[in-house]
């Protein structure tokens, strides 16, 4: 088990293109880890260094009290799980996962314990004897993981080993990650660029963008206090609303402004924005579509709509809208308490008013696009 540790980690290639850009995070002994962020963003490069197939530019990296920048992958006591299972496909399951530790000349009675039981952690024990060519892609997948348990690593590293598989199995794998991590006690870091994928196995997520950590938290932290735009638009499904709007200074208190609407700050509010001392000023306002209410009745200090497309999703609807202004909405509503009278309502064209409470939007500078509240 060791921790991961990574100061001022750069990579810049022969061609003078900078992939990732100063890079700093400790990682726990025993913690998942993972870097999300659209393609393109630097989170599968880092994973490479700390793999050690990509030599590092610049800065340091320690697993656990030992600097690795110089030292092979072989013997960095990492395990790597690569996005196309990289099986060998001539030989069976069992002899996949035994070909590490035959390398290393383990004796063979130590060889067939780590496999039998690494198997029988990912229930694929039935299949040692088939070739990879005769699995399913969620069976392969679990090849490939059962491959880098049995090497017993300090450290797992998983560079997007889902993104090959259909939604239904994805969900699948997801679910049976997060139950190999309470039996596998190790560190984990993991890649890739599904959000709903951070959420759920992630202790902490790295959100990165052109090569630059843009928030380092908890799936609760990252999501209730977005730094950034960009954090505030990655992490969500659907996506955070953004709309213009006016921040408005009164006295010791704040309120914002939109599209005939004035909502009052509360206290925290009050104080975040005192203490950061900001002034009156235009604001991009950020409000997710699931903290979004749908008035039917009355429209008294609520913005008005009119409906684009009204997606059904089962047991919500995905409301597509545009103000006046046409600045584009959705909104999350669930299904189980709506009349047939309302369903009627929310067709084409009709006109509907929105509301949300201030505890649920967030603030953001227009320029800096950093966010005024938690920024």
């Amino acid at each position: 088990m060791a921790s991961v540790t990574l100061e001022h980690v750069k990579k810049i290639y022969d061609n003078k293109v900078t992939a990732v850009h100063d890079f700093n995070l400790e990682i726990k002994d025993k913690e998942f880890v993972v870097f999300v962020g659209p393609s393109g963003c630097g989170k599968s490069t880092t994973l490479r260094m700390l793999a050690g197939l990509e030599d590092i530019s610049e800065g340091t990296l320690k697993i656990g009290d030992r600097v690795v920048n110089d030292v092979e992958p072989k013997d960095r006591d990492i395990a790597m799980v690569f996005q196309n299972y990289a099986l060998y496909p001539h030989i069976t399951v069992y002899e996949n996962m035994a070909f590490s530790l035959r390398l290393r000349k383990m004796d063979n009675e130590e060889i067939h314990r780590r496999v039998c039981q690494a198997a029988e952690i990912l229930g694929i024990t039935e299949y040692l004897g088939r070739k990879p060519k005769a699995l399913s892609g969620g069976q392969r997948q679990r090849v490939a993981i059962g491959r880098a348990i049995v090497r017993d690593p300090a450290v797992f590293l998983m560079d997007e080993p889902l993104s090959n598989l259909d939604a239904k199995l994805r969900n699948q794998m997801r679910a049976e990650i997060i139950m190999l991590r309470k039996r596998v006690d190790t560190t984990f870091i993991y890649v890739t660029h599904d959000q709903t994928e951070a959420m759920t196995l992630g202790d902490r997520i790295v959100v990165m963008k052109d090569g630059y950590i843009m928030q380092v938290g908890s799936p609760q932290e990252v999501f209730d206090t977005p730094k950034n735009l960009f954090v505030a638009g990655f992490i969500g499904s659907p996506q955070m609303n953004f709309l213009k709007a006016k921040l408005v200074k009164e006295g010791s208190g704040y309120s914002v402004e939109l599209l005939g609407v004035k909502i009052p700050l509360n206290a925290d509010q009050n104080a975040a924005l005192a203490n950061n001392k900001v002034g009156t000023q235009e604001i991009t306002l950020g409000v997710r579509p699931e903290h979004t209410s749908v008035l039917f009745d009355g429209k008294q200090n609520a913005i008005e709509c009119s409906i684009n497309v009204n997606e059904m999703m089962g047991s919500e609807l995905h409301l597509h809208l545009s103000t006046v202004n046409n600045d584009s909405i959705i909104v999350r509503l669930p299904t189980v308490d709506l009349t047939q009278e309302q369903r009627k309502q929310l067709s084409y064209g009709n006109k509907m008013y929105i509301t949300f409470p201030a505890k649920v939007m967030h603030l953001f500078d227009p320029k800096t696009e950093k966010n005024l509240i938690y920024g």
